[in-house]
């Protein structure tokens, strides 16, 4: 059996509903992003948003893609004082966050 690339974890968000979707890119990308490239263990960082109107129906403005070698390295990153003060921040730009951790297999690359 094939073995994964990585492990991923994908966070579905959704912005915090007092803000326009303007501050809430602004905040995600100049102050979330920042924290969270600084994650120990993390091999790759994106963040991918959806226009408002493109999607209506996921109900989501975006979503984040954290690249590690296992599980384990992720936990310790969330774990750690850098992920700790990550986390403290979702509730500065979304309402609603929805962890989905995958197994990534690179098809072509």
């Amino acid at each position: 059996m094939r073995k994964p690339n990585a492990v991923k974890r994908l966070g579905m968000v959704r912005r915090k509903q007092s803000m326009t979707h303007e501050q809430f890119v602004d905040h995600w990308l100049n102050v979330h992003a920042e924290l969270c490239k600084k994650l120990p263990g993390m091999r790759r960082y994106s963040v991918n948003l959806l226009a408002p109107e493109s999607v209506p129906v996921l109900g989501y403005d975006g979503f984040s893609e954290l690249w590690f070698d296992s599980v384990e390295a992720l936990q310790a990153a969330l774990s750690s004082p850098e992920g700790k003060t990550l986390l403290a921040d979702l509730p500065n730009f979304t309402d609603h966050i929805q962890p989905i951790l995958v197994e990534d297999y690179l098809m072509l690359g």
